[in-house]
């Protein structure tokens, strides 16, 4: 079995990081850092293969919100106020929030659609999301690569090391999915 999940890993994980952070971004880029460190995979590969996975997305969400936010945003009830907050603050720091948005804690997803919706420059969005994405692409894929030397390097015996990462990996998941869904 760990050879196949190793041959799996190794044949097709730069695609599985590129497309999976078009999806879930950080889990994919975090794991993707974790295979990294056990060199299934390359470190700078894997940071290449997340950032345009990332840069894509967001390009693709912005989008979405640029031509069809102002339809969209306002079925969000519950959060309109929050959403013109945030869109006042993004004609007042639009390079800064283009770039930074995906840290944002629950605005991985939505941010760039607010962002498209508010008119930003397309042109001026595209050119600011790649170093954003470089960015972020760098520190999730590095965060899973240093979070597993941490945890492999205690004194503990190598399973109860790999369930206390896939305990970490889960329970990021299940916050970041519980903050999707208060949006």
């Amino acid at each position: 079995m760990d050879e196949l999940l190793t041959h799996w890993i190794t044949e097709y994980g730069y695609w599985a990081t590129f497309f999976g952070t078009m999806i879930e971004g950080e889990t994919a880029a975090f794991l993707s850092g974790i295979a990294a460190h056990h060199q299934l995979l390359s470190y700078p590969d894997v940071i290449l293969a997340a950032a345009p996975g990332g840069i894509i997305s967001d390009n693709v969400l912005f989008m979405i919100g640029y031509f069809a936010g102002n339809r969209i945003l306002p079925r969000i009830h519950k959060h309109e106020d929050k959403i013109a907050r945030l869109q006042q603050i993004i004609h007042r720091r639009e390079s800064l929030i283009i770039i930074g948005i995906r840290f944002a804690y629950g605005l991985r997803t939505i941010g760039p659609v607010i962002i498209g919706a508010a008119g930003i420059n397309p042109l001026k969005f595209f050119v600011l999301n790649i170093p954003g994405g470089a960015i972020w692409g760098s520190v999730i894929v590095s965060a899973g690569y240093f979070v597993s030397t941490a945890i492999l390097a205690l004194p503990l015996h190598t399973y109860l090391a790999w369930f206390l990462i896939s305990a970490a990996v889960t329970a990021l998941f299940v916050l970041i999915r519980k903050h999707k869904r208060k949006l």
